[in-house]
Order: structure tokens, then C-alpha cells, then sequence
């Protein structure tokens, strides 16, 4: 089956902090600890965690479109089936400069031969069927157990400290402290993929790899210090949207479309949950099927 439009909507509940940096850095006084009677103040720098417009935790759909893609690329990019493979366009795109190959037939040279992952997620030479949306906190939990880590209920986090460690010794380094923001386990995002133009496999292949945030053995995780434990996340699927590529269903969705007011991703038609639990199965016996031909060659 193939689809001409889908639209993805999913839960990712924290498990453990969390901290995707956005680079910038907020000034903070505190108490330098001496003695009760010398207490002096001195401002430190704070490694800011990614906000939305309402000063509420996020994650960018950038994040999360890059973790599910690389999570998929690990596992298949050294098995048979074509599912994904590791290739460098920055070499790719200056041959063709060098060669002053026209943008069409560059796209043309390299779609015929793409993986299953690059025509879903797309490369520096086209855009990838998928569009992974900003992943906004569904809600505010009460995080009064960290009140002595610097808690602020309405930013929805608290202070971390640490040190830097010498990787040559494994030591903590002398005179390198660092300060940063964490958004509590216990906080839900809610998910929003979109899509245009996939079929059963390629879908199925992007809900394994969404899955892959519940994987007990290679689970996906989202921002910085994940060696530590951090960005560990539970998904649930929650509603799966698709308009089938039929000329009866698309006639029907543009006259719905007409006499609502809605259109686009927001009138498609539910998925049931038996046939959403069987687009995994179809990618999985896809990719069955390529190694046992690999085997048989």
C-alpha cells in the first residue's frame, strides 16, 4: 500500500533527565561556601536546555529526526537489503562541481541507487519524505524533590554540577567545573511526524526505528550524556493518520476537505491498531527476505 499523505502522532515520556543544549549559556549568583560569615557571591555561567516560545522544555524535531535516522543507519547500514548506507555526499556533491554535473542529473544518479533510509530521511541532494515536528511538553510536573538543585517550576528544570574528566587518566580535572540545566524524568513531549508519499515498508521502518527508544538492549536516547544516563525516553504510538493513493480516497479527502474547514494532514483517515502493529512486520520480512537472497546469491 502506498500512501500520498500520513501524519504521525506519538508520546516520548522522560525516563531519566534530559538535557538537549542549544549552545547558550545563562548567568546565575550564587553563594560562594567559605565560612557562614565570609559568604560572598559569584555568578556562574548555566548551559541552557532547548525552550519553545512559552519558556516550557522541547525537543526540535531536528533532534529527533537525527537520533531516529542515525539509530536505523547503525544497525543496517552493514546488512544486506539496501536499507541504509553510510555515504558521503560532501565528496560526492565536489565530484560533481568538479565535473559541472547539472543538479537533475545528479539527483537522478544518486535517487536510483539511494537506500530504503536516504529517500525517507533524504541527503544533502533531496529532501526526505518525512518531516519531524518541534516536540512541545504536554504538561508541568512538580518537581518540589529538587528544590535543593536549584528547581524552577515555571522553566521546568534544575542545576546540575559536574567536572571534567581527563580521558587520559579518568580523573576529574582541577579547576573545571561546569553547571547545567536538566528537564526532570517524568516529563511527556508530545510527537508529530508528517509525511508524503511512503509505502507499507518505508513506514514500517520508520516506526522501528521510533521504537527503538523502547529497546532494552540498543535503546535510542536524546542529548548530551547519554554515557551518564541521560535522554532516556519511552514511545507511544498514539494515532497513525494516512490518506491511501487511491483516486476514490483522495476524491472523498478533497470533498471532505471542501465542506469542513480543514484540509491538508488534518483529515486523513485512522489507522486501526492491527494494522499499525503489521507495518513493522512488513518491514521486518522485507528485510528478511534481502538477506536470505543474499545468502542464496
Amino acid at each position: 500500500m502506498s500512501y500520498l499523505r500520513i501524519r504521525l502522532e506519538g508520546t516520548l515520556t522522560a525516563t531519566s533527565p534530559t538535557h538537549i543544549g542549544t549552545g547558550e549559556t545563562r548567568p546565575v549568583d550564587r553563594k560562594k561556601k567559605s565560612t557562614e560569615e565570609d559568604a560572598t557571591q559569584e555568578s556562574t555561567d548555566i548551559s541552557m536546555i532547548a525552550r519553545d516560545c512559552s519558556g516550557s522544555p522541547y525537543v526540535p524535531g531536528s533532534a529527533l529526526r537525527g537520533v531516529v535516522r542515525n539509530y536505523l543507519l547503525q544497525i543496517f547500514r552493514s546488512m544486506p537489503g539496501n536499507v541504509a548506507r553510510d555515504e558521503d555526499y560532501d565528496v560526492i556533491l565536489a565530484q560533481a562541481k568538479v565535473r559541472d554535473k547539472k543538479q537533475d542529473d545528479l539527483y537522478e544518479d544518486e535517487y536510483n541507487k539511494a537506500s530504503l533510509l536516504e529517500k525517507v530521511f533524504g541527503t544533502p541532494v533531496w529532501a526526505g519524505k518525512i518531516e519531524c515536528w518541534d516536540a512541545p511538553a504536554t504538561g508541568k510536573i512538580d518537581g518540589t524533590c529538587f528544590k535543593d538543585k536549584d528547581w524552577d517550576q515555571d522553566r521546568q528544570c534544575y542545576l546540575v554540577r559536574s567536572v571534567a574528566i581527563d580521558p587520559v587518566t579518568g580523573a576529574a580535572e582541577a579547576h573545571k567545573l561546569y553547571t547545567f540545566e536538566a528537564a526532570p524524568a517524568g516529563l511527556s513531549y508530545k510527537v508529530n511526524i508528517a509525511g508524503q508519499r511512503l509505502d507499507d515498508i518505508e513506514l514500517g521502518m520508520l516506526l522501528f526505528g521510533l521504537n527503538g527508544f523502547n529497546s532494552g538492549i540498543y535503546p535510542l536516547t536524546l542529548g548530551a550524556m547519554s554515557g551518564r544516563g541521560f535522554g532516556q525516553m519511552i514511545f507511544k504510538l498514539d494515532k497513525l493518520y494516512v490518506l491511501e493513493e487511491s483516486s476514490d480516497v483522495i476524491k472523498e479527502w478533497v470533498l471532505q476537505a471542501s465542506q469542513h474547514d480543514h484540509a491538508g494532514y488534518h483529515a486523513l483517515q485512522e489507522m486501526s491498531d492491527t494494522e499499525k502493529d503489521e507495518l513493522i512486520g512488513i518491514f521486518k520480512q522485507c528485510f528478511a527476505k534481502a538477506i536470505r537472497q543474499e545468502g542464496q546469491s
